[in-house]
C-alpha cells in the first residue's frame, strides 16, 4: 500500500505523485438567483444555512444528507477566469498540506488564507481533467 504523500512508479518508468485527499468539503455550483436555488433545495429537502455575502456575491450552504452543496452567486476565482452564469464550479477536497497537495498541478488561483463559518483554510484551485476545477483546502487552527 502506498502512503499518502508517497510516489508510486508508473509503468513507463516515470513518477506520479499521489493524491493526499483526506475528505470531501463540498460542491460548488454557480448560481445566478440564490433565492430561487436555496427554495428549490429547502423543497428537496435539504437544511440550508451559512447564507452571508462572500467576495463581492452571496453564498449558501445546503445540506443533502451528508452531501454539502455550496451554492455561491460568484466563484472566488471569478476574476482570474471565464465562468458561466450558472453552472458546477468545483469539488473542494480537505488535505493535510497544501502546498506539497500543489506540486505538479496547474494552479489557477491561490493559495489563500479564508475565513468564514467554516473557520480558517488555506485554499488552491486547480485544472483537472474534463476542463473541471478543485479545490485544495487545508484547515487551519483558529486565530483566537
Amino acid at each position: 500500500m502506498v502512503g499518502r504523500h508517497e510516489r508510486r512508479i508508473q509503468p513507463a518508468g516515470r513518477e506520479e505523485a499521489q493524491v493526499a485527499v483526506t475528505g470531501l468539503g463540498n460542491l460548488a455550483v454557480k448560481v445566478a438567483d440564490l433565492d430561487a436555488a436555496v427554495a428549490f433545495y429547502e423543497r428537496s429537502g435539504a437544511t440550508v444555512r451559512d447564507r452571508m455575502a462572500w467576495n463581492d456575491g452571496e453564498r449558501a450552504d445546503a445540506f443533502l444528507g451528508p452531501l454539502q452543496i455550496t451554492l455561491f452567486t460568484r466563484a472566488i476565482y471569478e476574476d482570474a477566469m471565464d465562468l458561466p452564469d450558472e453552472g458546477f464550479l468545483h469539488a473542494a477536497l480537505f488535505t493535510d498540506d497544501l502546498d506539497r497537495e500543489l506540486d505538479g498541478h496547474e494552479v489557477l488561483w491561490g493559495p489563500a488564507e479564508v475565513q468564514g463559518p467554516f473557520g480558517r483554510r488555506r485554499i488552491a484551485f486547480v485544472r483537472a481533467p474534463g476542463d473541471i476545477r478543485l479545490e485544495f483546502m487545508e484547515q487551519l487552527a483558529s486565530s483566537e
